[in-house]
């Protein structure tokens, strides 16, 4: 009887069994099916109203602006995280943040002393922004159901407005301002590019145009152009026609990735498991020559007749922080054309030590002022640390690259080139110790004759 308790636990629940009713319940087993079924009832719709609760628009076309996952900060917390401002609500409670809060609104004071400001364009831009709302929520990965209306909304203008005042100013007075310390402007900047410290670009632009509306002399900058200026520094930005792919671009990281792939050469993005098996050094032995292209576009690699051509790649202190971002929004976003995520695996495979660095710095493909050829190795040797990803389009090259290393009259050739050929005078030398050699021979067979 114990046992029959144990098995069946709520069986008897709840039922009088000393009334007839409570007895006719205990023996009939529809009852303990009905009960169940009601359990299982309330336990769909308590996961039914749970999932109408999650924001479907995650996965949806608005959603653009990320958390970064945990496995990629947690390899390097520091690229993702600002240094000085919080844009957008994903940075709003970082307590080491506020001390901007109060640059934000001497930035909206300079705005309501612009001529022709009054109070009641400030109150249009206001209503824009509301209006907008909804559509703004859902631009990001996770809702802020606990910051209200009226807060966001604040926010949404007092950050749009810092970021179109900051971009002026830096214009106006050769990437400084007036507002800021050198290494404050560089690090608002460094700020203005993280995935989880954005602003769309719609909400940006509707108030830029409210705020600076187009002059019929044709002096007011759209705002598009402003923000590439901004990013200038980067030789990918620099003389880029604005193509479709960055008129599309939803935020300043959006457009980093866009004005980066800029011209990129049209490639298939598929499934490939074999990756590059064999470094810079290791592909020279084999033949393999380097060299530097002017495509400004960074993933236009090509290989042809043993010849790897490598547009030039330009490593600061700030790279890191770009590219990680950038990665961090393809994984996100674009994790079927993470063309980013896979240009710089194909590097990592490439770049195995300081030697395969050198050798490319040597070739003038790397250009970098990190001190020594180690740190940017065991930068890029980092990157791609919880990524996880077997796409890429750099398949056909890497398989490429294999045959070529792995023919090994390739190496032969390589050996005579660079042991006996490397320079005019060892190959000078070469071949006339090979011509002493073949009159020696000759002399030496003459001889022999003559004894006979």
């Amino acid at each position: 009887m114990e046992e029959d308790k144990a098995s069946t636990p709520n069986k008897g629940k709840d039922i009088d069994v000393g009334s007839a009713s409570g007895i006719e319940m205990a023996t009939n087993p529809d009852y303990y099916q009905n009960r169940e079924r009601e359990k299982a009832t309330d336990i769909l719709a308590k996961l039914d109203s749970e999932v109408k609760q999650m924001s479907f628009k995650r996965n949806g076309s608005e959603c653009c602006i990320y958390r970064v996952p945990e496995p990629l900060r947690n390899v390097n917390l520091e690229a993702y995280s600002p240094l000085l401002i919080s844009i957008g609500p994903l940075n709003r409670q970082n307590i080491r943040l506020e001390a901007m809060e109060k640059e934000k609104l001497k930035y909206f004071k300079k705005l309501t002393e612009r001529d022709g400001m009054d109070k009641k364009k400030i109150i249009d831009i206001l209503i824009s922004i509301e209006n907008q709302e909804e559509r703004l929520r859902h631009c990001y990965s996770e809702k802020f159901n606990l910051i209200k209306s009226r807060d966001f909304v604040k926010m949404i203008l007092l950050d749009d407005v810092f970021i179109i005042q900051f971009l002026l100013e830096s214009k106006d007075h050769d990437n400084d301002t007036q507002n800021f310390e050198p290494r404050m402007t560089f690090d608002i900047r460094e700020d203005l590019m993280l995935l989880e410290n954005q602003l769309p670009f719609f909400i940006i632009q509707e108030i830029y145009d409210q705020v600076n509306p187009p002059s019929q002399d044709g002096t007011t900058i759209p705002f598009l152009d402003l923000a590439k200026c901004h990013f200038g520094k980067h030789k990918f930005s620099q003389g880029a026609e604005t193509s479709p792919s960055v008129k599309g671009s939803r935020h300043f990281t959006d457009l980093l990735r866009n004005l980066m792939l800029n011209g990129a050469i049209q490639r298939s993005y598929i499934f490939y498991p074999i990756k590059l098996k064999y470094s810079a050094v290791m592909l020279r032995k084999a033949g393999v020559k380097f060299q530097v292209t002017q495509d400004k576009c960074l993933v236009n690699i090509t290989f042809d007749k043993g010849v790897l051509k490598i547009p030039q790649l330009e490593v600061d202190h700030s790279f890191e922080r770009l590219v990680r971002n950038i990665m961090a929004l393809e994984q996100c976003c674009n994790p079927r054309e993470a063309y980013v995520c896979s240009y710089i695996k194909f590097l990592d495979h490439l770049l195995d030590s300081a030697e395969d660095v050198g050798l490319l710095v040597r070739k003038g493909i790397i250009l970098h002022g990190l001190g020594d050829d180690a740190a940017v190795s065991n930068m890029i040797n980092h990157f791609c640390k919880n990524t996880g990803d077997n796409y890429t389009c750099f398949g056909d090259i890497s398989r490429n690259i294999s045959r070529h290393y792995e023919n090994r009259f390739n190496h032969t050739k390589a050996t005579l080139k660079l042991i006996y050929f490397p320079n005019i005078r060892r190959g000078t030398a070469t071949v006339a110790a090979a011509i002493l050699l073949i009159l020696i021979f000759i002399q030496t067979i003459a001889s022999v004759k003559w004894a006979f």
